[in-house]
């Protein structure tokens, strides 16, 4: 995460709560509008629990509902009707690293990871002596499905707590007041900066000019920021297989996101005796919902029976993003206690994520099982963001700031599935490169994600059940406020179940099918 207070150089325009548009809950996650666009446009590693178990590298492997969120081709691959369902249990802790001390915060959710059906049309094709009735390209199948699956989860946990012998945070907001020299309201600064100064934390000789902290060192320091929710996909697609050699497929997917953040930071005294102040809590909650659309496409050609390749294209996903938040401070005295809070009207905007492109390969050894790879790429710099007219030229200096700062991001997943008769074991590797160009990246705290996947499944004739396991492992900085960081160790916990069932066919063509692809041990 970039340090936020490079966002002060956009903020030259004057309009209601400027700097809240770039700046959201400042001192506490200094969570900017850059930084949650990137989290809505980073997807993890999700789907059935089979492809969960190989680390979703299932861009050319297709015939499974957890695949057909990377290529819609994948549907060409079925040759029955297929019903899917998927619960699952997340585990998040983090170590937090504050200037030297390290708290834990863990969260656990229970949730639906994937509930879906792809329903499969075999195509017959009439033998009229020499001539079929179907030209030389033959369509075999096709298939449709709908498919809810969840695409990545925000729920997070950050405590930290130091204590701090050299500045406080109101120390940093004087000497930016003071800096800019514009009057101390939400027309010309975060909402955490306006309550300071109304709750007496800042004050001013004059009312108006030569601001000072009623804070000071030595002080201890602790925070907390609770985030929670998710992006939630619903993929339509229609894939078609083509003479066994080539599937293609398309599909429309709808995306409701919700985000909620609930922070807090305190400041109090530790022996200063002659200091009038005692403490201090700012508290904000944020809140976003948001309904976006994206389009599907992809190809999977057979060259070989041992061999697939897939290529696959997102476009954007189009936002339209609500946006709800409010701070308080209560800051005591030895003498008073002074509460004050600010709440922002309900703030629409649209934001546009960057287009993805897939490229897959996977290898097939007889009934035994196989290997695969999907190569992932987005420019995060893409990223797009439109606000209302109302705050001026915000929208074009934002994007600017994703140009300048955000780079191309590649996802490398590998995934192997073993089988012996009925049964199946997985396992997969997932690596997610830093967002953000070199010159801008924290050391030691780049935000790349590395995913350990493994899984077990039984496969009978019209009935499955897929058990994985996914560790998560990531970086990230924190900013309390200025340079101050807290260095976040994340770690992720992911248990996967799926049921599922397959209803086949008894056709000519199905067993036809069935001969021409792989043998029974391979059954997909």
């Amino acid at each position: 995460m970039l340090n936020p207070f490079l966002f002060c150089e956009l903020c030259n325009m004057k309009n209601v709560w400027c700097l809240v548009l770039l700046l959201v809950a400042g001192i506490v996650n200094a969570q900017s509008y850059n930084d949650l666009g990137l989290l809505y446009s980073r997807s993890g590693i999700s789907g059935t629990a089979r492809s969960v178990g190989s680390a979703s590298a299932y861009g050319s492997v297709g015939a499974d509902l957890g695949s057909i969120s990377i290529n819609p081709a994948g549907l060409g691959l079925y040759r029955s009707t297929d019903i899917s369902f998927t619960p699952g249990l997340f585990i998040n802790k983090n170590k937090a690293d504050f200037d030297g001390t390290t708290t834990v915060g863990n969260n656990t959710k229970v949730f639906i990871n994937q509930f879906g059906i792809a329903f499969t049309k075999l195509i017959k094709h009439e033998n009229r002596g020499n001539n079929f009735s179907f030209n030389a390209v033959k369509l075999n199948a096709i298939s449709f499905s709908i498919n809810y699956q969840r695409e990545s989860m925000f729920s997070k946990t950050v405590d930290w707590s130091s204590d701090n012998t050299q500045s406080s945070a109101m120390g940093y907001f004087a000497n930016a007041v003071n800096k800019t020299g514009m009057p101390l309201n939400t027309d010309n600064y975060p909402v955490e900066m306006v309550l300071a100064y109304q709750t007496y934390l800042l004050d001013s000789i004059n009312g108006n000019g030569n601001f000072y902290s009623n804070v000071r060192a030595p002080i201890h320091q602790s925070g907390n920021i609770l985030t929670k929710g998710a992006t939630d996909h619903v993929d339509l697609a229609l894939g078609g297989n083509l003479n066994d050699k080539f599937y293609f497929g398309a599909g429309i997917g709808f995306s409701v996101l919700t985000y909620m953040q609930d922070a807090s930071f305190s400041e109090s005294k530790t022996n200063d005796t002659a200091n009038h102040f005692m403490d201090y809590t700012f508290t904000s909650n944020l809140r976003n919902t948001g309904l976006g659309v994206v389009g599907k496409f992809g190809i999977i050609y057979r060259p070989a029976s041992w061999i697939r390749l897939g290529l696959a294209y997102h476009t954007p996903t189009f936002y339209n993003i609500t946006e709800t938040y409010s701070g308080s401070t209560v800051a005591n005295f030895d003498t008073a206690t002074f509460g004050q809070t600010l709440e922002a009207y309900p703030f629409k905007y649209k934001l546009k994520t960057p287009m993805k492109g897939i490229a897959s390969t996977s290898f097939y050894f007889k009934e035994y099982g196989f290997l695969s790879v999907d190569y992932e790429f987005q420019n995060y710099g893409a990223m797009r963001f439109s606000f209302p007219a109302a705050f001026g030229n915000a929208t074009s200096q934002s994007n600017d700031f994703q140009k300048k700062y955000y780079a191309f991001g590649h996802v490398v997943r590998a995934g192997f599935e073993g089988s012996y008769k009925v049964l199946r074991v997985r396992a997969g590797y997932a690596y997610s490169s830093t967002p953000y160009k070199k010159a801008y990246v924290t050391k030691n705290y780049t935000e790349e994600k590395h995913t350990v996947s493994a899984g077990l499944g039984y496969r009978g004739k019209h009935f499955y059940v897929d058990f994985a396991y996914q560790l998560g492992i990531t970086k990230e900085p924190t900013y309390p406020y200025a340079d101050w960081d807290v260095n976040n160790k994340l770690l992720s916990h992911t248990a996967l179940l799926t049921i599922g069932f397959r209803l086949f066919k008894n056709t000519p063509e199905q067993a036809d099918s069935k001969s021409r692809s792989t043998k029974p041990g391979m059954k997909f």
